[in-house]
């Protein structure tokens, strides 16, 4: 696989970084991973990195939450941020998602450890233990590589899928073992996930949550991902177990606003944890910045009592902002309405942004950002036994515990099937936006994206991102996405 090539170069890099102990004592240009793998100390400080790569701006840094809203029907694009997100917003055909490279340089690196992890000092509970978080990492990333490029398996267009993505386990460490493997199909890929989630359920550790992979996480992102494979089973089941392992509390309604203000969501199972200044991606590039002109939950307490003339200074670009007909669909009363607050003056406008990402625990540019929470769970819950004509008594019971959490009033025993799954596509809409789900959402539901910029029917080529031209022309085996 040639991309891999500068997989292995920043690899060596990543490793250099990691292990200056090892190059005090022999200073090169590289280190080879052998050598950095060789130690307890190395390991750890590989798995460590593992999870730097998830807060690249490509990945949960900003794009996968920012453009994934960007490209979907509740925002809308304020040009005031020297065209950022223009052309994502009226999904202009090659801006979209990205992150090809980071995911595949994330999953080369666990290869590398998992490969060096049997000759290790670690004793076996240890080892099971690291396999387990390492493989709730790849499964992770082949996910998100997977929805980004690919179709979702029951909602394939049979004449434009050109398969899943290239399926690499094993470390590359020289450039002697690079490949050209070609896509595998989605359904491969899926099964590969399936087993990497299920050797995570089984290894992974029962601590070190939300900032660590665990048990619990493994088995929440199971329940998403069979959601996404409408193996609805496997979604109720992997939801059940994963809500009750104990990771995590849902937030009752006095605390929901002030739950996105802290250093860490309280609902979250995993999260990607930013800890350092130096993390920061700064106003031109963070996920705060994308969403809202604010600096602060201070200033936005002291905005909604009194607007001062003249208004402080716009920090963030706010860019991409909720339209008014999304905002439209929150009850009177709902609390979550309270995210979404006016913000200040840039270029000239003042509109309403989200503020779920405000600085963590007041630091300007730096949140926590939670992958999957509480509420998700409960939500892919109801969405499993309704689609599946399950226990519909179960998954209104689950819709009613998000709606009155909300401060609205509980839906009757009478609601029809119907009426029950409209309700849970409304409140994934609701509960999870801005988020980065609402796209996905209706890319694994085969549905068109209706919006005012113009629509994206479903398989047009837009549905998929283009597969980066540098890996089409080192792998003769990797076929481009259809339209690109």
């Amino acid at each position: 696989m040639k991309y891999t090539l500068g997989i292995f170069l920043l690899t060596t890099g990543l490793f250099m970084a990691s292990c200056s102990n090892l190059l005090e004592v022999a200073p090169r240009q590289s280190i080879d991973s052998s050598v950095a793998l060789s130690t307890r100390e190395g390991i750890n400080a590989a798995v460590t990195n593992i999870y730097v790569y998830q807060k690249d701006i490509a990945l949960y840094g900003r794009d996968l939450l920012a453009i994934a809203e960007a490209l979907g029907d509740e925002s809308r694009i304020i040009n005031r941020a020297g065209g950022r997100f223009i052309n994502e917003g009226q999904n202009v055909i090659n801006n979209h998602l990205v992150g090809w490279n980071i995911y595949y340089l994330g999953i080369n690196n666990i290869n590398l450890i998992l490969e060096a992890l049997p000759n290790s000092a670690f004793s076996d509970a240890e080892k099971a233990s690291i396999e387990g978080e390492l493989k709730f990492l790849r499964a992770l990333n082949y996910h998100n590589l997977s929805r980004v490029y690919s179709y979702d398996p029951k909602v394939r267009v049979a004449a434009l899928d050109k398969g899943g993505v290239p399926l690499v386990l094993k470390g590359v460490s020289s450039p002697e073992q690079i490949e050209n493997p070609p896509r595998a199909s989605v359904d491969e890929v899926y099964v590969q996930i399936y087993k990497d989630l299920t050797d995570a359920v089984a290894k992974a550790p029962t601590t070190g949550a939300p900032s660590r992979a665990t048990k619990a996480a493994a088995m929440a992102l199971f329940a998403r991902v069979a959601l996404y494979n409408e193996d609805f089973p496997n979604a109720i089941k992997y939801a059940t177990d994963a809500l009750a392992a104990g990771v995590g509390r849902f937030v009752g309604t006095p605390d929901y606003v002030a739950a996105w203000r802290g250093n860490s969501h309280p609902e979250s199972i995993f999260e990607v944890l930013f800890q350092t200044r130096q993390e920061s991606l700064g106003v031109n590039n963070s996920l705060q910045s994308a969403y809202t002109t604010l600096e602060s939950v201070a200033q936005t307490n002291s905005l909604a009592a009194l607007r001062p003339t003249p208004l402080p200074t716009a920090n963030g670009w706010g860019a991409i902002v909720p339209t008014t007909a999304f905002l439209g669909l929150y009850p009177t009363g709902d609390i979550r309405r309270q995210l979404y607050q006016r913000g200040l003056n840039r270029s000239g406008s003042e509109v309403e942004e989200c503020t779920k990402f405000l600085g963590k625990s007041g630091v300007i540019y730096m949140d926590n950002v939670p992958v999957i929470r509480i509420s998700e769970l409960i939500l892919i819950r109801a969405e499993a036994l309704a689609r599946s004509n399950g226990n519909l008594v179960q998954a209104l019971e689950d819709v009613n515990r998000i709606r009155m959490r909300a401060g609205l009033t509980a839906l009757p025993a009478t609601t029809t099937l119907a009426q029950l799954e409209t309700e849970v596509t409304l409140q994934r809409r609701l509960e999870l936006a801005f988020e980065g789900h609402r796209w996905f959402d209706l890319k694994r539901r085969g549905r068109d994206v209706v919006k005012t910029t113009g629509n994206v029917p479903y398989g047009d080529t837009r549905t998929l991102a283009p597969i980066p031209l540098r890996e089409i022309q080192a792998n003769r085996n990797l076929v481009q996405n259809f339209g690109y």
